[in-house]
């Protein structure tokens, strides 16, 4: 289903819930709570209620003001039970008004909705929202792109920039081009090492190259990833990624017993609690499954 077709269910649907709101109380006849009486009834019921205080007048069982005051009271309720009388042609009336308006909502809501955004909307316009983000992301890849061209350019005029080759080299893997990024941490090392940097940032520049190397391989840490990753414990036993990257290595060579070591020393590194560290204590615990076999 695509973008316009989304739209028109969407549209569907609140014109189905609007009507669903409207038409009961238009369907819907209420009885009402009491029919009223007729002009005969009326008459007789006010001549008992009349005969019946002029009796309490009589026995003298009412003061005259009293038998004035019920008389009143009397005739008020005859008037207001007459103006409230609704013909029954008219009630029948009144129904069938109801019935034909919550018909006719019926038909007009719908058409009217379609009708007006039809002639004021714009049925494409999701698709063109669509195509404008994709536009807009494609521009801002596009800039990306640019930015990340005019950087490899400038480094290769001043080549011991060490700063701005991490920052290619990072660029290049947030753009997935692996294989450049492994290059620049490649001309990274090599300015690391004509500058006499210390081991332990030749050590970590050597596992990015080699996480870099593994990406670019899809996923193999043999090869060049393995020599750099073997090159960066040699500096530094203690490198965090390369130890990583080592146990990984070794669980898919097989070697429980070097993954274990290697993923050991890392949390041994790690503070207790964290997340980091809850993840390695899950490895090994992996490890130790893998070690005990599915008969065990």
């Amino acid at each position: 289903m695509n973008d316009v077709q989304l739209l028109w269910v969407g549209v569907l649907a609140l014109i189905l819930l609007s009507l669903g709101v409207l038409l009961p109380a238009l369907l819907v006849e209420v009885a009402p709570e009491s029919l009223p009486r007729s002009d005969d009834a009326l008459r007789g019921l006010y001549q008992t209620q009349l005969a019946e205080l002029e009796r309490e007048r009589a026995g003298e069982r009412l003061s005259a003001a009293d038998h004035a005051q019920a008389v009143d009271e009397l005739q008020a309720r005859l008037l207001a039970e007459l103006e409230r009388r609704t013909p029954a042609g008219l009630r029948r009336h009144s129904v069938w008004l109801q019935r034909g308006s919550g018909l006719l909502l019926a038909v007009l809501v719908p058409v009217g909705a379609m009708l007006l955004y039809t002639q004021v909307g714009d049925p494409q316009a999701v698709v063109r929202l669509g195509q404008v983000q994709e536009s807009d992301h494609m521009a801002r890849e596009g800039q990306v792109q640019a930015m990340v061209a005019s950087l490899a350019h400038k480094l290769q005029e001043e080549p011991q920039n060490l700063p701005g080759w991490l920052m290619l080299a990072r660029s290049y893997e947030t753009l997935e081009r692996y294989g450049d990024a492994a290059q620049a941490y490649q001309q990274a090392l090599e300015e690391a090492r004509r500058s006499g940097l210390d081991t332990n940032t030749q050590a970590r520049l050597l596992a990015d190259q080699a996480d870099a190397l593994a990406s670019a391989a899809g996923g193999s840490l043999e090869g060049e990833a393995g020599a750099a990753i073997a090159q960066a414990l040699r500096l530094q036993p203690t490198q965090a990624k390369a130890l990583a990257l080592a146990g990984s290595a070794a669980v898919r060579r097989g070697d429980i017993a070097l993954a274990r070591q290697h993923w050991q020393a890392l949390l041994a590194q790690m503070e207790p609690g964290s997340d980091m560290a809850l993840r390695v204590q899950d490895d090994l615990l992996k490890l130790e499954a893998l070690q005990a076999g599915p008969d065990k």
